[in-house]
């Protein structure tokens, strides 16, 4: 799909929220945000892509060849490797650890998945509910060569932790809220022995770390990740940008991300 079609289907779903009589119009302003924000990562992408070819090209993960589409996420933050910015000192500490294996439930494309495979040089098992990331979950393994060590599998549950137990573990986690129902140590003691990294969500006004951090505060120490400003400087390939342009590059979601990082002790 081109970027023009891409601009069609969001004018034909912008016009579609503002004629709603139903939703307010601070709602109808955000829609119209979020339109211009995914018209213009549309419209930067085939340039970023004819500039970079599709090659990761900064962070923990600099270097792996990567797909022409994302399943979650935002692409071309994920291309110039500023994605998740935050979490990169960890990734780079977390590479060093001897992990035996990785659990990456929720892995969308294989961002993570593919990349710690290769960092790691340890089997990853992938899980994701949606067919199409699995797919391509699969097919970012193969171009990277690691396709022997990342398993792609679909729904995990609770009570699956327990087929990793004696094993030095490495939790990465982004459910979209659902982590409160998963990460549940008195249902999976095997949890308190494994390290997580973990995205929190907020339901009904309510970070789920207020579920969470209390559930392991005994067995890990607990460190939260907020998100932070992007500087475009740090980023060669958006030089000669326009300001909006590197603004909408960089742009990851609307909404405030955090994360926490739980490690056994």
């Amino acid at each position: 799909m081109t970027w023009e079609q891409v601009a069609d289907r969001l004018v034909q779903s912008l016009a579609a929220s503002l004629a709603r009589p139903d939703i307010s119009s601070a709602d109808k302003l955000e829609a119209a945000f979020q339109t211009v924000a995914a018209f213009g990562a549309a419209r930067l992408k085939p340039l970023l892509v004819e500039r970079l070819g599709r090659i990761v090209q900064g962070g923990p993960f600099a270097g792996m060849q990567f797909l022409d589409r994302v399943s979650e996420g935002a692409y071309v933050p994920k291309l110039l490797g500023s994605y998740e910015a935050e979490l990169h000192p960890l990734i780079e500490r977390l590479a060093a650890s001897a992990y035996d294996a990785v659990i990456n439930i929720g892995c969308a494309e294989g961002y993570y998945a593919v990349g710690l495979a290769h960092r790691l040089g340890v089997a990853v098992h992938a899980f994701d509910i949606d067919d199409a990331a699995q797919r391509l979950c699969r097919d970012l393994a193969q171009r990277n060569g690691v396709a022997d060590r990342v398993t792609v599998g679909a729904a995990f549950h609770t009570t699956d932790f327990s087929r990793y137990a004696g094993r030095k573990v490495l939790v990465i986690c982004d459910i979209e809220g659902a982590e409160t129902a998963l990460l549940d140590p008195s249902a999976a003691p095997e949890l308190r022995n494994m390290d997580m990294l973990v995205e929190m969500h907020r339901l009904a006004g309510r970070w789920t770390s207020k579920v969470l951090f209390p559930r392991f505060e005994a067995s890990h120490s607990i460190v939260e990740i907020r998100q932070a400003p992007r500087n475009a400087a740090q980023y060669p390939a958006l030089h000669g940008l326009s300001d909006s342009d590197r603004f909408f590059a960089l742009l990851e979601r609307l909404e405030e991300t955090r994360w926490a990082f739980f490690q056994m002790v």
